[in-house]
């Protein structure tokens, strides 16, 4: 999905056309995801903030006035992570969390590519990060995430790869 349709299906919503939810949905879901997964690390918390995002949104789509609708989703989506985080942080454990934690729950262990994207979210900026997962986990083109970030495709292209490859220098044991 484009920058310019999904902002034309933002407007749409805006103006009361309920279909264009499931546009906006299918073309960004994915992003939200990953980007409240990397704040979070928890697979059940990070679908549960995908969900506050969207109806975070639905509320305020009154006050959304164009630019970068990704850019837009992906904000709530980090304040709703970063405030789920905050009350984790304030909530007394249970015996069977630090358990679940203990063995490993945190991270579901048979989903390998969540560690990975926990080490681009640890080792990247965030603009960085955002077009590798954009781009690597998304599925986008680089000339649609450089249509959506608003950057010269040569911009997210050399970004990309320089992601890439300090990715790879750290997963060799590289420096950071």
């Amino acid at each position: 999905m484009t920058k310019e349709s999904l902002d034309a299906a933002m407007r749409r919503l805006k103006e009361g056309d309920a279909t264009a939810f499931d546009e906006i949905y299918d073309g960004t879901y994915k992003v939200v995801f990953f980007v409240a997964h990397s704040i979070l690390r928890q697979r059940e918390s990070a679908e549960d903030v995908v969900h506050d995002t969207y109806i975070a949104a639905l509320k305020a789509i009154s006050s959304y006035s164009g630019g970068s609708p990704l850019a837009w989703l992906t904000t709530i989506a980090e304040r709703q992570a970063i405030n789920m985080s905050k009350r984790r942080n304030r909530e007394r454990m249970t015996d069977f969390q630090e358990e679940g934690e203990a063995f490993g729950s945190v991270d579901a262990p048979d989903d390998e590519s969540l560690g990975l994207i926990a080490l681009a979210r640890d080792n990247l900026s965030d603009e960085d990060f955002r077009i590798v997962i954009m781009c690597a986990v998304a599925g986008y083109k680089r000339r649609e995430v450089a249509k959506l970030l608003d950057l010269p495709i040569s911009t997210v292209t050399y970004r990309y790869a320089a992601a890439l490859k300090k990715l790879e220098r750290i997963l060799k044991g590289g420096d950071r």
